[in-house]
């Protein structure tokens, strides 16, 4: 093989490594064209080795108390949900109204981390509203989109009031309220429920699939918890939760990282995947983030363990 070849080759190898992000969901660092995704953004890790990820400023104005890490509230058609900022930044039509710093979209847009006082937005954004409708018009198309969800939500010939069928359950999914996990609890039994707990995963994923065919970009309380450590994670009615696929999220992990080996039938070891390690857990970590189960958005509503005093809707089933 000539020289040359051999430096194309490099150059080409060198470039696919190290071109823009393949995947929507990440952005390039600061100071490198190496790509990080969005969820590891102010998440503590210097993932961008120049902490372009942790910058202090960036990291005041994309963590709010509303909502989870990477999240935000949108406030659309007469609901307030969590979207991911990515997704809050796409939505048009109208776009999402809320209180996100407009200088985090023209960052996503540019698709590269940059000093946020430093991004200078375009004379003719309209950070908020939407152009050519008066707060009345806007109003009244919210309102034409929420009734539209209704009757996958909470309104159903063939259940109680304020539930709708999935499979073969009447279920409300209240994605107007926002409430902590206890009263999210407390709300189920006043319109004759409970907060959902998962029998199988038939059920699970009628679900994850009707919130996702509707577009409910709301995050949900369930009905799981982790009351201490020796006893695990339970459902409320005193059921262990089944942990890993294909209930729970998949979480960062670096303790998986452990010279893990295969044993083969031939009697010899070698290491998994050739000693790379992919830093995923599917289960919630051992320091937990919080003690309550939840179904979010953000990750594509697959459990997750959250803080029981952030606001989330009731996801209730109904009781026979």
């Amino acid at each position: 093989m000539t020289s040359l070849l051999k430096a194309l080759l490099v150059v080409a190898f060198c470039g696919s490594a190290w071109a823009s992000c393949s995947e929507s969901e990440m952005i390039e660092c600061r100071t490198s064209s190496y790509c990080t995704r969005l969820r590891y953004i102010c998440d503590g890790d210097n993932d961008c080795n120049d902490r372009s990820d942790e910058d202090n400023l960036l990291c005041s104005i994309w963590r709010n108390n509303d909502c989870s890490r990477g999240s935000v509230k949108c406030h659309r058609f007469g609901s307030s949900d969590c979207v991911t900022i990515s997704r809050y930044c796409e939505i048009q039509d109208p776009p999402c109204q809320g209180d996100l710093d407009m200088r985090i979209c023209e960052m996503l847009k540019s698709e590269k981390l940059q000093h946020i006082d430093t991004i200078v937005l375009p004379a003719d954004i309209e950070v908020t509203g939407t152009p050519g409708m008066n707060d009345l018009e806007q109003s009244e198309a919210l309102a034409e989109e929420f009734v539209h969800q209704i009757d996958h939500t909470y309104r159903n010939a063939e259940c109680p009031q304020l539930y709708t069928r999935i499979g073969d359950a009447c279920i409300s999914v209240f994605f107007i309220g926002n409430v902590s996990w206890g009263d999210a609890g407390a709300f189920c039994n006043s319109i004759g429920g409970d907060l959902i707990t998962f029998d199988d995963v038939i059920q699970f994923t009628n679900v994850v699939r009707h919130l996702g065919a509707h577009q409910i970009t709301s995050d949900f309380w369930i009905g799981g918890r982790l009351l201490n450590n020796s006893q695990g994670w339970t459902w409320n009615n005193g059921k262990l939760m089944e942990m890993g696929a294909p209930y729970w999220a998949v979480r960062y992990n670096i303790e998986q990282c452990s010279s893990r080996v295969i044993q083969s039938e031939r009697n010899f070891t070698r290491l998994a995947n050739d000693g790379y390690c992919y830093h995923y857990a599917q289960s919630p970590e051992e320091s937990v983030y919080g003690h309550c189960a939840a179904m979010t958005y953000n990750n594509y509503f697959y459990i997750s363990d959250e803080d029981c005093l952030i606001k989330k809707s009731p996801l209730c089933i109904h009781k026979p």
